[in-house]
């Protein structure tokens, strides 16, 4: 009996220290929604605390030649025939062009889309004949290309992999 009297002690004890509800506050605004993306090439990377082609491009020196970064922003041109260079914003005048070798393509209607890279900065020039090309590559008239006549020295990307924000998830 004195067994039976600890165990119904020992049952009644632990049901009352359950509580109904769960301690966590579970209100709309601390239940954050993961991002859904599309991922192209290396996928391993944190989104965390990524900078602003701006401001990448801000931080290059002539004493730095590479710097690794991740960068997040719009897709704002992309190789519509093939998916094998984009660019993002730096700001309302200018691009960053960012290439990955053929290691991956992205779709060549995923211009507008927002995009999160991890790779590394460099400077580079580009020759007129590349600059026509991606101008072709992008639908740009005759008289565009045409207009194009002299190279250009800037801070480029080269990504590693590409996550795109999949539209539904915005």
């Amino acid at each position: 009996m004195k067994h039976f009297f600890l165990a119904a002690l020992a049952t009644i004890g632990l049901i009352s220290c359950q509580n109904g509800k769960n301690s966590t506050n579970e209100t709309p605004e601390n239940n954050v929604e993961a991002t859904a993306y599309l991922n192209f090439g290396d996928s391993t990377f944190s989104v965390e605390n990524a900078f602003t082609a701006a401001e990448v491009v801000q931080n290059m020196t002539d004493d730095l030649d590479t710097v690794w970064a991740v960068v997040a922003g719009p897709i704002t041109q992309v190789c519509t025939t093939k998916g094998c260079w984009m660019a993002t914003a730096i700001d309302s005048n200018q691009n960053l062009f960012v290439d990955y070798d053929y290691e991956f393509l992205l779709p060549t209607n995923s211009q507008g889309q927002e995009m999160v890279m991890t790779g590394f900065a460099y400077w580079d020039s580009t020759s007129v004949a590349q600059l026509r090309h991606y101008a072709e590559d992008r639908g740009a008239s005759e008289e565009e290309i045409a207009a194009i006549t002299a190279p250009v020295g800037e801070v480029m990307f080269k990504a590693k992999g590409v996550k795109i924000v999949l539209p539904d998830a915005e």
